[in-house]
């Protein structure tokens, strides 16, 4: 009878179009996993690959084989029949993870961890039953630490026929994409004074092509200070060459992987190292895709380009009134303008210290966070509904923007013009332009000797153009009429857009209380962003278009109007069958700040788009039109 039984679950296994012990799945609110077999049975002598699928959730991550300054590594623990046990366990690539001053290595959104199981030889009975049970146990942290396991059993039978999974055909053709490369290169270390030194003969690989960023990390935890930069040099026919920092000489024998990471790509490479005596050091190469001075450049004019941004319209306008309504003396003209200067300069300083102040704290943020809180909200919307009230002349209260020379004295107008400065700042954290999202980016992860100067630049290109029309007013009222009726007729107009910033900031008040949920009028299903939905999608072959947004951000809803909302984007969106997302950032949300800074950046708007023929993200310019989204969507 029992021989019987055995023979049905057979027959039904192999009818079936699915074994019910293929795929085994568990979870934890923090992180998924998914058993895959090659097969639905098992033959004697023949290996037995399993296959772990793991889905960190909303900003969750675990840890690779090393998880660097702190962490515990992600394990399998087997229970198996006898004479079964594991011959190797293979791990994804790891990402390096930045979390305070720490540097980790693991994932933060999908990983896979792949097992090869022996099987005995001889004669084993056909059909007879044989059950396994993996354990699988990891870290998940973000804001704190959880350790975490989920224990995931299967049985599967022996038989001289075998029949591959579908689905694990499937799987496993992502997570080969995953796993290190395997080449075989001359791989050599020396161990000199406190330094780690590597040569690699990568047989005329080109290590500069494409190439941003080159790391190594050793399969040996605690070996090697991970938070020093590790030099790096190529000779230009395929060797390299590391000088890496140690915090433990004591090697005996040295493996690890190789990390290549280019502008939408990354790389891995598995190298086994043999003992190797006066290694050479080849001719170090900055793999900054940017310099320091190159994105002082970009911040510069990223800062110039924003005064011509919608939401810093009506503060420009407001200073050509000003420039128009009286004849400036030279030397006050030279101070207020030297005033406004340093507001500016102050106003950008104080925000990107309490950017440092906060993130040090664990919070996630970014550019124009303070429009995160609806208490800011509510004074913004204060004082732009009183520049329109004194653009109609409706108050007459000293207007805080406006320099009017003779009816205020010298020390308030030097008040005024510092503040002038600062405020204007504030009213432009809305907005980034181009260039100043990649400039403000890239101070993501540098020391403060970077980050400073990036943020000085900026002010300076932003405060220039005022500067420059105090420093010099009889040349900027060349081209203005002499004062008369037109000047009360321009301040009318210009109320207009300070009027539709009021009710813009009315309706970005009342999305933060009510929490409602914003749609735009087209046919497209815009879906809430969820990273580790995007990641499988992207797994498995989807078009996928994310688009970070936030109502306070006047350039993101001034890019929905034009283009998202456009009958060309509805078109491109149904022909290609792209699952669109929207990661609204009007609120706080760790997980939003967190997928900005996996794309270099901390500021919106930000447009990604994932191609089904490839995992390489493809980000859009900052200010789109139609015509954009089908030149970069194809």
């Amino acid at each position: 009878m029992k021989v019987f039984i055995q023979a049905l679950i057979l027959m039904f296994l192999f009818m079936s179009g699915e074994a019910s012990a293929l795929v085994v799945k568990g979870s934890t609110d923090k992180v998924g996993a998914s058993l895959y077999t090659n097969d639905d049975t098992i033959s004697a002598g023949k290996d037995l690959e399993v296959l772990v699928r793991l889905d960190m959730f909303e900003g969750w991550h675990t840890y690779w084989l090393n998880p660097g300054d702190a962490g515990l590594e992600t394990q399998i623990k087997w229970r198996m029949p006898e004479k079964f046990e594991e011959k190797s366990l293979e791990y994804s690539a790891p990402q390096k993870i930045l979390f305070e001053e720490m540097v980790q290595y693991g994932y933060g959104d999908v990983a896979y961890l792949k097992a090869k199981i022996k099987t005995p030889d001889g004669n084993i009975k056909e059909g007879s039953l044989q059950g396994f049970s993996a354990t699988i146990s990891w870290l998940a942290c973000k804001d704190v630490c959880v350790p975490e396991s989920v224990r995931l059993d299967f049985t599967l039978p022996f038989s001289s026929q075998t029949k591959v999974s579908a689905d694990w055909t499937k799987e496993n053709t992502v997570a080969q994409k995953t796993f290190p490369a395997k080449p075989q290169w001359l791989a050599l270390y020396e161990i000199k004074d406190d330094k780690l030194l590597l040569n690699i003969d990568a047989k005329q690989f080109d290590f500069s092509e494409n190439v941003k960023q080159i790391l190594f990390v050793p399969h040996q935890k605690d070996k090697i200070s991970n938070v020093v930069a590790q030099k790096i040099g190529f000779d230009g026919k395929g060797k390299l060459s590391a000088e890496i920092l140690l915090d433990d000489k004591d090697i005996d024998g040295l493996s690890g992987v190789l990390l290549l990471v280019g502008e939408n790509y990354s790389h891995a490479y598995e190298l086994v190292f043999s003992k190797g005596e006066n290694l050479e050091i080849y001719k170090q190469i900055n793999y900054d895709e940017f310099g320091l001075l190159m994105i002082m450049l970009m911040a510069f004019v990223g800062g110039l380009i924003l005064n011509l941004m919608p939401c810093i319209f009506p503060i420009l306008t407001i200073k050509v009134i000003a420039l128009a309504q009286g004849s400036y003396n030279r030397y006050k003209a030279r101070i207020e303008s030297l005033l406004y200067f340093l507001g500016v300069v102050f106003s950008f300083f104080l925000i990107a210290t309490i950017l440092v102040w906060l993130r040090s704290e664990g919070e996630q943020i970014g550019w124009g966070f303070q429009l995160q809180s609806p208490i800011f909200v509510g004074v913004m919307i204060v004082i732009f509904s009183i520049i329109f009230l004194m653009l109609l002349d409706i108050v007459s209260l000293k207007n805080p923007f406006a320099n009017k020379v003779g009816r205020i004295s010298f020390k308030r107008q030097k008040i005024n013009a510092f503040m002038t400065g600062f405020f204007a700042v504030l009213i432009a954290s809305p907005c980034t332009g181009p260039f100043m999202g990649i400039a403000i980016g890239y101070t993501l992860s540098k020391p403060i000797y970077v980050y400073y100067p990036v943020f000085l630049a900026l002010s300076v290109g932003y405060a220039l153009p005022f500067v420059l029309a105090g420093l010099f007013p009889k040349f900027v009222h060349r081209f203005l009429p002499k004062p008369g009726k037109w000047m009360d007729i321009l301040k009318k107009i210009f109320s207009i857009p300070v009027l539709l910033t009021v009710v813009w900031l009315f309706w970005v008040l009342f999305n933060q209380v009510s929490e409602r949920k914003g749609v735009l009028p087209s046919e497209i299903l815009w879906q809430k962003y969820n990273a580790a939905k995007v990641e499988r999608l992207i797994a498995n072959g989807e078009n996928v278009f994310v688009d970070f947004t936030a109502k306070w951000c006047i350039t993101c809803l001034a890019n929905e109007k034009i283009a998202l909302q456009s009958e060309e984007f509805d078109a491109l969106v149904k022909k290609h069958k792209i699952h669109t997302f929207k990661a609204d950032w009007t609120n706080k949300s760790a997980e939003i700040a967190q997928a900005l800074a996996s794309y270099g950046r901390n500021s919106i708007p930000l447009y990604v788009y994932y191609a089904a023929d490839s995992a390489k993200p493809v980000i859009l310019p900052q200010l789109l039109t139609p015509q954009v989204l089908k030149d970069y969507i194809k």
